[in-house]
């Protein structure tokens, strides 16, 4: 009796480096962006420490500081993190309205968010109690995806005014 062979055809082989190759250009590159996403989550825990700051200055004072020396925060550049460059409390012209802003680093890392800014800017509930942040990206419809939901907002003037 003759013993058959078995194994795989070339064609079967064929197919399954395709299959392979589509599944790698798909999940690839949200990988890559679920890694750039992992990395603006280490910004927004920064942010939060900025965010306290700020509301006690604003609890204190009742109007917000106009910047890092006196909201009592590091200098802007000293104020940074692993992927995060600078923190700075920004006025809008000549109106305080307690936005901050984070310049991400020129890292390739962070792809197309490499050296943009996040703008947080809060809003105070008119029976003046609880404080409500919002978020903002540079370069909205390239970087939207990359950062979470809270933070799809353009920073435009509206964005940018006071309430």
């Amino acid at each position: 009796m003759r013993k058959r062979e078995c194994g795989f055809s070339l064609i079967e082989l064929m197919i399954v480096v395709a299959i392979m190759g589509i599944l790698v250009a798909v999940a690839l590159p949200q990988y890559q962006n679920y890694q750039v996403r992992s990395k603006v989550t280490e910004a927004l825990v920064l942010a939060e420490s900025v965010k306290r700051t700020m509301e006690v200055y604003y609890a204190d004072y009742g109007e917000w500081p106009v910047n890092n020396a006196i909201a009592g925060l590091p200098a802007a550049n000293d104020l940074s993190s692993t992927y995060i460059k600078k923190t700075e409390v920004k006025s809008v012209g000549s109106t305080d309205c307690g936005h901050f802003r984070m310049k991400f680093r020129n890292d390739t890392g962070l792809g197309k968010l490499k050296k943009k800014w996040l703008w947080m800017k809060p809003t105070v509930s008119t029976d003046g109690g609880s404080i409500k942040w919002s978020c903002a990206v540079n370069s909205f419809n390239r970087t939207k995806d990359l950062v979470p939901k809270e933070c799809r907002n353009k920073p435009n003037s509206a964005f940018k005014s006071c309430p």
